[in-house]
């Protein structure tokens, strides 16, 4: 071999030597940058978050009941409501008191509605929910108008649920029209001339759907005079006016009250069996 060929041979070998070391550098220099990246792709700790002291959840929701009990217990918290009324017109502030307690204790044995039953509403029970919390409020504050406005949208909650699950002759638009015209007169002593007008006007529609329902249990004469007191409603120019009627509005809902709740006649005496459930 030539000096010309060693030459060369050599220069080959130092050449591929220096490739190997370029490459194994190469390759090893990646490895660090692989490692921090496998190690940013790793999911950092959770930072703990700080711990929050809350109240128990209440128990679960009974099981539903028979409608007839059912019916029986609402009356009983409604009545319970109607003292609570009493009460708190009188300033008796602890007789309210334990009697919302009562109250309290006597609506959580009910059992919660539910979707599946078509006739009572869910959303209903949670604005029950936030109105026992608005009375409690009020009952502590010794509020008498935030406290009977609270009572009545309870009432008017218990009342919508008992017509739907008791008696067929009430209608439901009964109840609510009880409920609208203790909305009148709560704002109109509040002074709260919008809102007494919206209560108003739910107040006369509320009679367009009752009227003819009280037109056929042979109500003429109430149905006349609650006419001629939506009249005056409608016609009233000063807050002092509209609050004025509220009593003579009572007095004809308690009339039609008798109305719907008159006793069937017993089967065999004109009426088919099937007249007398209806009006049961």
């Amino acid at each position: 071999m030539t000096r010309k060929s060693t030459a060369t041979a050599i220069a080959i070998g130092v050449l591929t030597l220096v490739g190997f070391v370029l490459v194994a550098n190469l390759v090893g220099g990646r490895r660090p940058e692989n490692s921090q990246a496998t190690s940013q792709a790793r999911p950092s700790p959770a930072i703990k978050a700080p711990q929050v002291s809350i109240s128990p959840l209440p128990p679960a929701a009974k099981p539903a009941q028979a409608d007839g009990q059912l019916h029986s217990d609402l009356a009983s918290a409604q009545a319970l409501i109607d003292q609570l009324s009493t009460a708190i017109a009188a300033g008796n502030w602890a007789g309210a008191h334990d009697l919302f307690a009562d109250f309290q204790r006597k609506t959580e044995s009910l059992p919660a509605p539910q979707l599946a039953h078509p006739d009572i509403s869910p959303l209903l029970q949670d604005f029950f929910s936030f109105y026992c919390v608005q009375l409690d409020r009020a009952l502590v504050a010794q509020d008498a108008w935030h406290a009977s406005s609270a009572l009545n949208q309870l009432s008017g909650i218990l009342a919508d649920e008992r017509v739907r699950i008791g008696s067929r002759g009430m209608p439901p638009e009964y109840p609510r029209l009880r409920f609208l015209v203790r909305e009148v007169e709560l704002w109109s002593q509040a002074s709260d001339e919008k809102m007494l007008r919206v209560r108003a006007v739910a107040l006369r529609d509320a009679w367009r759907d009752l009227k003819p329902i009280v037109a056929r249990r042979n109500g003429v004469e109430p149905a006349k005079n609650f006419q001629a007191l939506v009249d005056k409603l409608s016609e009233a120019g000063q807050i002092q006016d509209i609050a004025a009627l509220a009593p003579d509005f009572n007095k004809v809902l308690d009339q039609m009250d008798s109305l719907f709740r008159r006793q069937p006649k017993p089967p065999g005496t004109g009426q088919s069996i099937s007249q007398a459930i209806d009006e049961e």
